[in-house]
């Protein structure tokens, strides 16, 4: 049973983060309303997001439309910097 597997992408966390920060911040104004609360995943090369209610649910949707993909994963309405002050 030969299988080819594609190898994982390079992860470099801290570019991940800025990247993720960075689209948050250009659409947290129009989010916040009426998602503040639920989970966010965003795909930082496309810059495409996806909401849901919890992030088990995000997960399933963005890995759903981006399969080989790594995500920043934020609570609407609650930054990493308030996050990690808590």
């Amino acid at each position: 049973m030969n299988k080819t597997y594609s190898p994982l992408p390079t992860i470099y966390p801290d570019q991940l983060a800025q990247k993720g920060e960075n689209i948050y911040n250009a659409v947290k104004d129009r989010l916040e309303k009426e998602n503040k609360g639920k989970f966010m995943a965003i795909e930082v090369d496309s810059g495409k997001y996806f909401i849901g209610k919890n992030q088990i649910e995000v997960f399933e949707k963005a890995r759903k439309k981006f399969p080989k993909k790594i995500f920043y994963f934020i609570k609407i309405g609650f930054p990493a910097d308030e996050q990690a002050e808590s």
